[in-house]
Formats: C-alpha cells, structure tokens, sequence
C-alpha cells in the first residue's frame, strides 16, 4: 500500500496509494489505539475534511470504522481548516480528532491526519503505535464490543468561527479601515476572514473561496509562485495587502500592498511582537531548524528564552504542551500562540496579523520598515531540487562529513547537524541542506544578512548537489556495465 506515514499523518496520491481502503486501514488502528488513550473522552471522536477530491468521502469511510469500533462521531457536514478540528477537540474534552487532508500538496493528493486531547497534531510515538497495529494485520473490535457508534453530521464550522472571532478584537478591526485581500486557494479557509471581519469601515475583498478540488490548477502552498492571482488582484484593486492560506488553512501567506511576497520569518516576527508586547505573552519562544536569526534577536530583546527544535510543527507544539514555550513557528508559514491552540492555525494568524495592524495604525509596509530599523534585514531563499532517496541521503552524509572552509566567500564558522546539515556564517547567516519529510525532495535554505549573498551561496550550493548526483549516475552506469 503506497501510503506512507510522513511527519504529520499519512499522505498518497488518490487512487493508488490513498484509496478508500487505505482509510478505513488507518482509521481502524486509530481506533484500536484510541480506545486506549488516558487522556480525554474515548466515547467520541470528530472527523473533519478538507476541500479535495473525494474528502467527504474518505472521512465518511473513516467516521463508519470509528462506528464499529463503539465509538460516536462528530462528523463535519462541510469542509472545515483542520485547525478546527483541533479546536473541536480541545473544546469538547476530547481525547482526539481525524482530519481528511493532504494540507499544501498537489492536488492529486489526499491523507489522514490525527489530532490529540491537547488541541494539536498527535505525537510521533501516537503515529508510530498506530502505524504498528495496522502493519500487525486487520484490526477489529475487542470480544463483546458489539454496540454501534453513532454518527452525528453536523455544522463544525460555525463553533469554530466564533472561536476564532472571540481570540481578537473585531470592532478595531473593523473600525481601522483596512483594505485586504483574503485568499483561500480554494482549500478549506473558505469565507472566514470576510465572514469574521466584515460589518466595517475595513474592507475584505474574497478571492478563490468557493471549492475546487483541482484548486485552478495551483498547488495549495500559499508561497510566492502560487500567489499570482492574489498579487494582480491587489494591485489592481489597490489593496493593503492580501492574507493567504493553504488547502487544510493550518499555514499563512502574506503580499503587500505592491503584491510582493512577505516572508514568513518576517510575519512570524511581526505576530510574536504583538503577541507579546500587546497581548502579554511571557514565556519562551519555539523555532524550528529552519526558521530565521531574526526571531533569535527578538527573543533577546524581549528577554524571553528562545527554544531551536528540529523542523516539523510537532516539535514546536511539544515545547507549548510542556509550558515551555508560548508561541512558536516555522519557516513555512505555520505559528501558533498559547492563548489559541498549540497548533498552527492560518486564520486565526492572518487575523492577529491585520489586529497588529489596527492597533498600530500602521499600513504592512510601515509596520515591516519599523522591524527593519530595530532588528535588522535577513534576506531568505530556498531551493528544492527532486531526486532519488539514495541520492538525497549520500549527498547529505557528503556534505555533514566534508564542509568546505566557505562557500560562495562567506566563511562556514559551524557545522550543525539536528535536522538536515547547517552551515553556519556567524550570525550573518546560514545554509540548510534538508530531505523533505513527505517529497522525494532535497531542500536547499538560505539566511543572510546581505540579500545578494543568497543567491550565490545557493548556487553555489545546488552546484555542489548536481556534481554529487552526476557522480552517482556515472558510478551507476560504470557499475552496470
């Protein structure tokens, strides 16, 4: 079965390795497992899907094998962002939730995500016992369970909604007199942002909200490559920025006002600004491997510790649950903040980003140059180049066990090896070489502090990658002659 487990869930491409089997598999062993969960109540389960093709579906199937293991659903009557299923659970004292989604992957893709009592993604060690009991064989029900489960359907979406609107100030908002565009990339944000801020003097402008599982032909990855209609829009509309998320709404893009992609580093430093000198977090910060210097000077600066953890959003959410960490994000557009869920949610983001612009008065722009003068400018880049599994993980021992003295004339101060290989430039900045955790992708990221070193620090390391995969075919080619 071509469904793989990868860092959050199971993902396949629909028909071949996601199949309606292949859910049912899965759901049964989360079955298995959650009966035997000490945290929350195992009576009851919520079920939540995305926007894709055959969603609905699937997490029907799943909701059926909840069923015959005794367990009730709560089973979503539309799309919902799995956030929301999150916030189901922890509202609900549940022990966990299901959501149907491939988050930002193409649309060819669908999967299966799990949802723990805390309000997150489910622990690495959660995923591996599942994992196990469906390896082990069919699972069924224990002797003398012979009682249904029901299966509620119902609107998830609503209770969330007001959720969501209760965690800002939506009369400020409203009253700020913004214009901004709100993209859902067609995924299961739908309406939230204009539903929840509309009735003001700010204006919202809905594009790509209706559903589409083909999602107009865009992956659902609210980077700069797919935010082409979102960046004509606002200029021809002369809108304040635009607010993006991806096809499950658990990450955030954002353009300015001229269309211009933001980077995430730098959203992320803007949000944790006015979560903690507005909003009175104090505890720690959580970053991943990944993630900008810039965050590291602003946890200085606040005086809260900075926590560096390896790269996927359930490291992040583990330092919140052990109350090490009140906010926390990701190179990707994924942050959260203790006083929502410790869980990545891109509405409840997008929205803290346009109340961080009401209480200032600022526009995004004015807001960006007010971060650039305190902290600093790093610029980011990032490659990713498709290769074969084996060719991505001899080049990444290739590159742990021979760092170069420098690359492209910055001088490597510091190899680090947690997740993927770091040069490190002092603290000017730094190169990732990384396997993705769900594509047969190796990643390439770069920091710097001067905007120009980039793009010569990443060629210079995509050279490096291309003259190690041509040696490998050469030495594949020798050998099988």
């Amino acid at each position: 079965m071509s469904f793989p487990l990868g860092t959050d869930g199971w993902r396949g491409v629909i028909a071949e390795g996601c199949t309606f089997a292949a859910i049912e598999r899965v759901a049964e062993a989360t079955a298995a497992v959650y009966r035997d969960l000490s945290d929350g109540d195992t009576r009851r389960i919520v079920v939540g899907h995305d926007t894709r093709f055959f969603s609905p579906e699937f997490a029907r199937r799943a909701a059926e094998a909840f069923a015959r293991a005794g367990i009730d659903v709560l089973l979503t009557d539309r799309a919902i962002p799995t956030p929301a299923v999150s916030d189901h659970v922890r509202a609900l004292g549940l022990a966990g939730g299901v959501a149907i989604t491939a988050s930002h992957n193409p649309a060819a893709y669908n999967g299966f995500k799990i949802k723990s009592h805390f309000g997150g993604s489910a622990p690495p060690q959660l995923y591996a016992e599942v994992a196990r009991r469906m390896e082990a064989g069919p699972v069924h029900p224990p002797p003398g369970s012979s009682a249904l489960g029901a299966i509620r359907v119902g609107d998830l979406l609503a209770p969330y909604r007001e959720r969501l609107a209760s965690r800002v100030d939506v009369p400020a908002i409203r009253g700020a007199g913004l214009s901004i565009l709100a993209d859902s990339m067609h995924g299961a944000a739908g309406t939230l942002v204009s539903d929840i801020l509309s009735g003001g003097r700010t204006r919202i402008v809905s594009i790509r909200a209706e559903r589409d599982p083909l999602f107009g032909g865009v992956q659902p990855e609210p980077i700069e490559a797919n935010l082409g209609a979102a960046a004509e829009r606002v200029r021809s509309e002369g809108l304040g920025l635009a607010v993006a998320q991806d096809g499950d709404a658990d990450r955030l893009g954002v353009l300015d006002a001229r269309g211009r992609f933001v980077s995430p580093h730098r959203i992320l430093a803007l949000l944790l600004l006015h979560a903690y000198r507005r909003r009175g977090l104090r505890g720690g910060i959580a970053k991943t491997f990944s993630t900008s210097l810039l965050i590291d000077r602003i946890a200085g600066s606040l005086g809260v510790p900075l926590h560096e953890t390896g790269i996927g959003f359930k490291y992040v959410a583990d330092l919140m649950n052990r109350g090490e960490a009140d906010a926390g994000g990701e190179e990707s557009g994924g942050y959260a903040f203790s006083f929502h869920l410790p869980e990545r949610d891109g509405v409840l983001n997008a929205l803290l980003l346009i109340e961080s612009l009401a209480a200032t008065g600022r526009d995004l722009e004015g807001a960006l140059d007010d971060l650039t003068a305190e902290f600093g400018e790093f610029a980011y880049g990032r490659r990713d180049v498709v290769l074969a599994i084996g060719v991505i993980a001899g080049f990444l021992a290739d590159v742990r066990d021979d760092p170069p003295a420098e690359i492209a004339g910055e001088r490597v101060t510091e190899v680090q090896d947690r997740d993927g290989v770091k040069y490190a430039f002092g603290e000017r900045g730094w190169l990732l070489h990384r396997m993705s955790g769900t594509e047969p992708l190796v990643r390439l990221y770069c920091e710097h502090e001067d905007a120009s070193a980039v793009d010569r620090i990443l060629e210079a390391a995509g050279d490096r990658l291309a003259r190690f995969a041509a040696a490998r075919r050469a030495g594949a080619g020798i050998a099988r002659s």
